[in-house]
């Protein structure tokens, strides 16, 4: 078999239902199988997928295991020579796979490769970027970002000037939408499991790499990324385990002193975001009180309310010096 397409899903119903009717009406030339994991859904999943997709391949666990475990679990079972990764909130558009399979076919060197991603309006979305840097994390989490340091090196770490254009060599892909040659895994290893959610895609992207596969970027495939879904549901928690697995990343890869050190600065400065931010939308609140401004201050009020339970997470629970 040429391609297993692989699909993690979570409470996302319609999205799936969408993202498997896109697959319905633009098959590959190329034979293939779909595997969809459901982590525990209570959404009426799987007796969804059952009655209308009944030859997908289905995995029902009892518990969330999370992100990478799931993949896990359907890279084992598939049988495909290339495993595409796809987000249950995505559409497919004509062709994609098959350029995507082709490219793979094309390039003995390329251990993966990922489409262009676009937004629900058409426009481009972010979807390659360079391997995470300490300065980078520092601007894109913490108060640092209200002042502007470390700007260049999240823009460096993000591929701000990146033009979607062009095939090109990347450190790495979005997870949303990731084609991987199943060699390549049995070289590297599956994605690892003590990431649940976010940067699991950045490790194995950053293995693979390290073994002197080609990662690249391949426009002329193109998939819609509708983006919130499973995570969008939980924004606060979203935010914690993104920073959790980063750090993770850093500790695996950059190594264990060297994050401890860095994990001594990025708590506090993280800390003092949210006290920052606790402040100003303190004062937008007072403002849009006075000029009954409803809706203002409904957000305002949002705002203030995550920023105390992350702070208290961050004081409690989030456990940044010890991973």
């Amino acid at each position: 078999m040429k391609l297993s397409i692989i699909i993690v899903s979570w409470n996302v119903r319609e999205d799936l239902l969408r993202c498997m009717r896109s697959i319905k009406e633009n098959e590959p030339s190329c034979d293939f199988e779909v595997i969809i994991v459901d982590n525990a859904s209570t959404d009426d999943t799987v007796n969804m997928i059952k009655k209308s997709f009944s030859e997908v391949k289905l995995i029902t666990n009892q518990q969330n295991r999370g992100f990478a475990a799931a993949n896990n679990q359907a890279i084992e079972l598939s049988q495909g020579e290339y495993v595409l990764l796809l987000n249950p909130d995505t559409i497919l558009h004509p062709k994609s796979l098959d350029i995507l399979v082709k490219f793979m076919d094309s390039n003995e060197d390329m251990g993966a490769c990922g489409p262009k991603l676009l937004n629900a309006d058409g426009s481009t979305q972010d979807s390659v970027r360079r391997f995470p840097s300490f300065r980078g994390a520092l601007h894109r989490h913490t108060v640092f970002k209200f002042v502007g340091i470390f700007k260049g090196e999240y823009r460096k770490w993000v591929m701000y000037d990146f033009k979607n254009d062009k095939q090109r060599d990347v450190d790495q892909v979005m997870g949303a939408a990731l084609m991987v040659k199943r060699s390549v895994t049995e070289q590297v290893g599956l994605m690892d499991e003590r990431f649940f959610m976010y940067y699991e895609e950045v490790d194995l992207c950053y293995r693979i790499k390290q073994a002197g596969w080609r990662i690249v970027f391949i426009p002329e495939a193109v998939i819609t990324h509708i983006g919130g879904g499973s995570s969008g549901q939980i924004p606060v928690s979203k935010r914690i385990m993104a920073m959790t697995s980063l750090l993770k990343f850093f500790r695996k890869h950059r190594g264990k002193f060297a994050t401890r050190l860095f994990s001594c600065v990025f708590k506090p400065a993280v800390i003092l975001r949210d006290l920052m931010n606790i402040v100003l939308s303190t004062i937008k609140y007072i403002f849009a009180t006075a000029t009954l401004d409803r809706k203002g201050r409904k957000k305002t009020a949002e705002n203030i309310k995550n920023s105390v339970i992350l702070i208290w997470r961050y004081c409690s629970r989030f456990r940044l010096l010890k991973m």
